[in-house]
């Protein structure tokens, strides 16, 4: 079963400008307020993202939900 994926709310993620040197690997932009409160609905102390490309080529971060088969 394929989890459900989780996008941070006041986060976005988009492809560095063609002009960016090589080191630029992606740019966020963060709307503070939205963050915030998404952050604050959250549990645990760290949180692991993920910078994808959907199927339209649009860039977006998500919660990386992944988690080890438990045997």
């Amino acid at each position: 079963m394929e989890n459900q994926k989780v996008f941070v709310d006041g986060l976005l993620a988009k492809q560095p400008d063609e002009k960016a040197p090589d080191w630029v690997k992606c740019k966020l932009s963060i709307k503070r307020e939205e963050l915030i409160a998404w952050l604050t609905n959250q549990e645990g102390e760290w949180l692991n993202l993920q910078v994808s490309e959907g199927r339209s080529g649009k860039w977006y971060a998500e919660v990386d939900t992944w988690k080890p088969k438990s045997e």
